[in-house]
């Protein structure tokens, strides 16, 4: 829905709708990989393996947090390469629609994360 809103409050010309599936694939495949990390927390937390972690070693669990992270920043950079033919073709208007959709489509995912009581994807 929120990538349908993004597309929509962009009003795209004709010209520009050719950039768009690169986008849309990336936004899917970044909210498909959060998906499965908050799928694994919620997993480990199911079959008690939060508490095991917390005693686990230390040097293991950097190891672990940095992977993820290495994800994250791949997927971030992959969104914002598929991003970038698109967004210098865009008028003045529609970067600041741009700009505030993308702000209302982060503070939604913020508000839904917090009323979950989910885990904190700082930038997700």
């Amino acid at each position: 829905m929120r990538v349908g809103i993004v597309k929509a409050a962009l009003q795209l010309t004709p010209d520009q709708e050719k950039y768009w599936p690169a986008i849309e694939d990336a936004i899917r495949a970044r909210a498909k990989n959060r998906q499965a990390r908050l799928e694994r927390i919620a997993e480990l937390q199911d079959n008690g393996s939060m508490e095991a972690l917390g005693g686990s070693n230390p040097v293991e669990m950097m190891q672990r947090r940095a992977d993820r992270l290495i994800q994250r920043g791949t997927d971030l950079k992959k969104l914002s390469d598929a991003w970038e033919p698109l967004y210098k073709t865009l008028s003045d208007d529609q970067k600041r629609r741009m700009a505030f959709v993308s702000f209302a489509v982060m503070r939604g995912v913020r508000n839904a994360i917090e009323q979950r009581g989910g885990p904190d994807d700082e930038d997700e």
